[in-house]
């Protein structure tokens, strides 16, 4: 709910994400927990579609994301994304279609900076996911039980031509706050959508700003829940 450009973070999350042309309904997958009653209120005001259910168990909260709204294929945007590219959904839900794809992203290996993350995965599939799955790790990462697996599904990976992994325009600490105020400060005079391509013209010509929040694992968050379960990472 932090402000950006006068928008709370999470409404420039469903903007870009419903702006995608092959997105057909944006749904907010928010947790049952008293903290996010603010976000459900929100979704409610604005008349966004939203679900709520367990802050632990992210795969069932798609799942019941699923069953209230009945889909093909879902498009996972984590809401720390406001910056995420509808052109990036698009070339992604092509490659899945032409494809026949159970699982497409463009993480594996990741070349896009992280906050363009974005993954398809077919309700068929992660109905299967729901039901194979039992690790702590898989049911909170939704999707690792699929990437740690490949092997088991039709899977397809979108990559940039140049690879900007290390850059973070995802919002997670107080770090990235400031960095992603700058980039909306920056295009304050610009249409809403403005692009991927833009943001790294932007970025090439001013690239101190990239120290601001430098020097973050990606993957912390799942290193963490896989290390809680003394193993090792079979995908990154």
């Amino acid at each position: 709910m932090l402000q950006l450009a006068g928008r709370p973070v999470i409404e420039h999350v469903i903007m870009r994400s419903g702006a995608a042309r092959l997105i057909d309904r944006v749904v907010v997958a928010t947790t049952d927990r008293p903290e996010d009653n603010q976000i459900a209120e929100w979704c409610h005001e604005q008349g966004i579609a939203s679900v709520r259910g367990s802050a632990e168990d992210v795969l069932a909260r798609y799942l019941l994301a699923i069953d209230s709204f009945p889909c093909e294929n879902v498009v996972r945007i984590t809401a720390d994304c406001p910056l995420i590219d509808p052109g990036i959904i698009d070339a992604l839900l092509a490659l899945h279609a032409a494809g026949a794809c159970d699982y497409t992203s463009n993480v594996i290996p990741p070349t896009f900076p992280i906050g363009f993350d974005a993954e398809v995965v077919s309700s068929a599939c992660l109905r299967r996911v729901h039901v194979e799955a039992r690790l702590t790790s898989h049911r909170e990462h939704v999707t690792l039980y699929i990437r740690e697996n490949t092997e088991k599904f039709k899977t397809a990976n979108l990559s940039f031509a140049l690879n900007h992994e290390h850059i973070r325009l995802t919002l997670d600490r107080e770090t990235d706050y400031r960095l992603l105020s700058e980039v909306f400060t920056h295009f304050a005079g610009s249409p809403e959508l403005f692009s991927f391509y833009q943001i790294m013209a932007f970025l090439e010509k001013n690239p101190q700003l990239l120290q601001i929040n430098s020097g973050i694992d990606r993957f912390e968050g799942v290193k963490k829940s896989v290390a809680a379960e003394n193993r090792i990472l079979k995908w990154q």
